[in-house]
């Protein structure tokens, strides 16, 4: 069964025990070392010995290490082979310790032949084994693998093994620290937070102790990012301790490789199109323009000078056409930009000029970050930087970090910034660039609240800003540095009028004033839009602040035009609210609806929409025929029974007629009240629909549909939906069935539809977002808003259920309302999914009671904020279809007295639409 080395010869005074334990030392010193060839030619040579010793604690260990080896080199029938004898070993010693370690052999081949059923089977028994005997490490590297793939399983399970892993006695700290890492990570993704965060916080602290910077720097991201909602002063600690160990951590490039290197490999590349040209192996495929711009100018030159020029030409006009791309880049004229990129490409490609394509790319991915195109701008981007990289072109691979900043998760901010730092450092960066970096690192920092680092950042971006406009005098200015140093100022002023610090703007505001007048209106847009909202906080709101905050729209609309799909700042909720305060709230409701480029076309429902301004919340109420009415309310934090929520409320009751409403869920929290809050428009740029009842019409009653997990991974939401089902007397459609097609059949006609599947979120781009169905093939289908534009959705109440840590982004339930739904019912923020399922259950009570969507919606939430762990064990026991791995997760939830008291879990469900 097993391959044989060469038996070596042993010394007549070493005893085959002691010769078995040298080999024993010696593979696994060289599997360590990653030497597993080696290692497994010299046990396999030892396999006699094993025989001739009898069942031994070293047999079992160089069966073992044998099995690792055939893992590691993809034999897994070899390795499968080599742990079964391990097991025999370990049963003839009668040591459960040691069988435990063996069939945890087994699972690990099962898991690199991906079979995870199988795996877990393995496990499992590997778990009873080591739980018959005394605790030791046995045990607790048994339980923390099991644990490790029930997480990669995302099986709710994984919580209660780390934990059982880590009440073993004698846990060794490097141990223990990752498995709190694991542990807090996973309570984390199950919506537990805070017992999460404390894990995370645990973690890192043990790993510091450790000197661990690697490790600790993956428990400080971790705990940072969880955080940031529920402890905010812990999240910036660990965000400063990340950002201190990310640069300490960064390795500081070559010189050579980026300075004479880079050179040599440019003279090379050059010298290689040189001979083709004179060889005449150009290719011939080349772009039509490249062929006509070459056979121009070579026409009836000697062939020496012809293959200079054929190359020169070309590569003269590809970098006027690369230099011109980029100053229309920094002046957002994209459809430019773009035309003098694609030149610029085929004149570099036809040349084969790979150490001028890097700065191609790097420029189409700016394109693309500009237009709004994130996916396409980091693979362009990402190509851009690893064949700089590879060059040794400093200067290229900076500038795509740069992008790569705007564009990378938050955290992952962190490693970007020290290594496009020290690529600066050689030399060859711009003043825009700098500017660029600065300001990018200061915003992730603003967003963990770390407050010295986004002052530090900030600064260095107005200086790096300024050194670039003082080369204005001379001409020498870059691309965009005018631009730059506007955005950098205007960051740097709305930090510190934030931090109650306006006693140190005003040298700053004089600036920004000097600035206002330009042409440019990416220097208006920063300058104007700033200098009104300071009017805003300072509550000094004049004409002279609506005409500085309008010519800071007219910029924004100015670079749209111009193809920008993002922009710096969007200054139309501050416009709207300065309207607001001078009187006028028919102005304030068309800037919010010019945000988004259309009117809202009410179709004759009474519009109330709410938008928090910089000292307010403010209603805006339009019925039909009727002026805007506008009514302000204390800034603070949406919740059901807060003062906001009253109020609409109180303004929801006394309106007649169907109304459409911006839900209260969109507002941001009072501490992201300078947030952009351009996503409001939204709901409002398209005809609502009067069909399908009046106010308070039920929505339960009669015949509805019901899908749900079309990818087979959302047991909760099948719970949910059987109880929906049979509210409705019908019967659920789960798995590959749920298709488009089949969801526009059902459709038709029908009042109610409950939809528990997945969301697939942009929270770069929202309207990107989309729901996940199932496709044709069973591979999943994403249906982003113009296609769900496209289905039937007249007249239908939607209860969108989008399962575990997700929530439903304010375009979808925007074009479902565009489409004509009457309303639909969503959660605006994550939750888990148990929480997901009881308060779905609890809405379907509900509307089977008959009540309206709106008074349905409270009742959920107040069976969620008043119940027991025994109400939610009362619940589990009502629906047998719950399996072990869910049953676990609610055992666990009912420990707690109050299980969903948090308002966390229930006051971000929320009814849009009709009343």
């Amino acid at each position: 069964m097993f391959g044989r080395g060469r038996r070596e010869r042993r010394h007549p005074d070493v005893t085959p025990e002691a010769a078995l334990r040298d080999h024993v030392v010696r593979g696994h010193t060289l599997l360590e070392q990653g030497r597993a060839t080696e290692a497994e030619q010299l046990l396999a040579g030892a396999l006699p010995l094993v025989t001739e010793v009898g069942p031994h604690t070293n047999g079992f260990l160089a069966y073992r290490l044998l099995g690792q080896c055939a893992r590691t080199s993809g034999r897994l029938d070899a390795a499968r082979g080599y742990y079964s004898a391990a097991l025999d070993v370990a049963e003839a010693l009668g040591d459960p310790h040691l069988a435990g370690a063996a069939v945890s052999g087994m699972a690990f081949v099962e898991l690199a032949a991906s079979d995870l059923e199988r795996a877990d089977g393995y496990f499992r028994q590997a778990v009873q084994l080591v739980r018959t005997v005394p605790p030791g490490p046995g045990r607790v590297t048994v339980l923390r693998n099991y644990a490790d793939l029930l997480a990669r399983a995302d099986d709710p399970r994984a919580a209660g093994y780390y934990q059982e892993a880590l009440d073993q006695p004698g846990v060794a700290p490097a141990d223990r620290a990752t498995m709190l890492l694991s542990l807090g990570r996973e309570l984390c993704r199950r919506g537990r937070v805070e017992p999460g965060v404390e894990r995370l916080r645990a973690a890192a602290a043990l790993l510091r102790e450790a000197e661990s910077p690697s490790d600790e720097y993956t428990a400080v991201v971790a705990l940072a990012g969880a955080a940031r909602d529920c402890d905010p002063p812990t999240a910036a600690d660990a965000f400063v301790r990340a950002h201190d160990l990310a640069r300490s951590r960064s390795v500081a490039p070559d010189p050579q490789h980026y300075t004479e290197g880079y050179a040599a490999r440019v003279r090379a590349v050059e010298a290689e199109t040189q001979r083709r040209a004179a060889a005449g192996q150009l290719p011939t495929t080349a772009h039509p323009a490249f062929r006509a711009a070459a056979e121009a100018v070579t026409q009836g030159l000697r062939p020496d000078v012809a293959s200079v020029v054929a190359v020169g030409a070309p590569a003269t006009v590809g970098m006027r056409s690369l230099e011109e791309a980029e100053a229309l880049l920094a002046e957002y004229r994209l459809a430019d930009a773009d035309a003098k990129l694609q030149l610029a490409d085929v004149m570099w490609s036809s040349l084969g000029a790979a150490h001028v394509l890097p700065r191609v790319w790097a420029g189409q991915g700016r394109l693309a970050l500009l237009r709004g195109d994130d996916a396409a701008a980091w693979g362009l981007l990402e190509r851009a930087r690893t064949q700089a990289a590879a060059l040794g072109d400093a200067r290229t691979e900076l500038v795509a970090i740069v992008g790569q900043c705007r564009l990378a998760a938050e955290l992952a901010v962190l490693e970007l910034v020290p290594r496009a730092r020290a690529l600066a450092e050689l030399g060859g960066a711009d003043s825009v660039t700098l500017t660029e970096l600065a300001a990018a690192a200061a915003e992730v920092c603003r967003r963990y609240g770390a407050d010295a680092l986004t002052e530090q950042y900030l600064r260095e971006a107005v200086g790096s800003a300024e050194a670039g406009r003082h080369l204005a005098v001379a001409g020498l200015a870059p691309p965009g540095a005018a631009a730059a140093l506007a955005e950098a100022l205007a960051a740097l002023v709305r930090f510190l009028v934030d931090a109650d610090r306006g006693a140190e703007v005003a040298p700053l505001r004089e600036r920004l004033v000097a600035l206002g007048s330009s042409d440019d209106p990416v220097v208006r847009l920063a300058a104007q839009g700033t200098l009104g909202r300071l009017d805003l906080v300072d509550g000094t709101v004049t004409e002279s602040t609506a005409a500085t905050l309008a010519d800071a729209c007219a910029a924004a609309d100015e670079l749209r035009a111009r193809g920008a799909g993002s922009l710096p700042t969007m200054p139309y909720a501050d416009a709207a609210e300065a309207s607001v305060v001078l009187g006028r709230p028919d102005e304030a409701l068309a800037l919010l609806e010019r945000a988004d480029g259309s009117g809202s076309g009410r179709g004759g429902a009474t519009l109330v929409v709410a938008f928090a301004g910089v000292r307010s919340i403010h209603l805006l109420t339009a019925a039909p025929d009727v002026p805007v009415v506008a009514e302000a309310i204390a800034l603070e934090e949406w919740a059901p029974g807060s003062a906001v929520d009253r109020k609409l409320r109180e303004v929801l009751d006394g309106l007649a007629g169907p109304v459409r409403l911006v839900a209260p869920g969109s507002l941001p929290s009072a501490r992201f009240a300078s947030a952009d809050v351009s996503v409001l428009p939204e709901l409002l740029d398209g005809p609502g629909s009067a069909a399908a009842g009046g106010p308070g019409a039920p929505a339960g009653r009669g015949p509805g549909w019901v899908f749900a997990d079309p990818l087979g991974d959302q047991p909760f939401a099948r719970v949910a939906a059987a109880h929906a089902a049979r509210t409705l007397g019908t019967t659920p459609i789960c798995g590959p069935a749920v298709t488009a097609d089949r969801l526009a059949g059902a459709l038709a006609g029908t009042p109610l539809l409950h939809l528990a599947v997945p969301v697939v979120t942009d929270p770069r781009r929202p309207r990107r977002s989309g729901l996940l169905l199932a496709g044709p093939d069973g591979s999943p289908d994403r249906l982003a808003p113009p296609r769900l534009a496209t289905l039937p959705w007249a007249g239908v109440t939607v209860l969108l259920a989008p399962g575990d840590r997700a929530a439903v982004p304010a375009p979808i339930v925007a074009t479902l309302l565009r489409a004509g739904a009457t309303a639909v019912v969503a959660s605006t923020r994550p939750v888990d999914a148990l929480t997901g399922a009881v308060l779905t259950t609890w809405l379907a009570d509900a509307l089977a009671d008959g009540a309206d969507v709106y008074t349905a919606v409270h009742a959920a939430q107040e069976c969620a904020r008043t119940s027991s762990g025994d109400d939610l064990l009362a619940w589990a026991a009502e629906r047998p279809d719950l399996d072990a791995a869910a049953l676990a997760v609610v055992t666990e939830r009912a420990e707690s007295r109050a299980p969903f008291a948090d308002p966390g879990h229930w006051a971000w469900l929320t009814a849009y639409g009709l009343r």
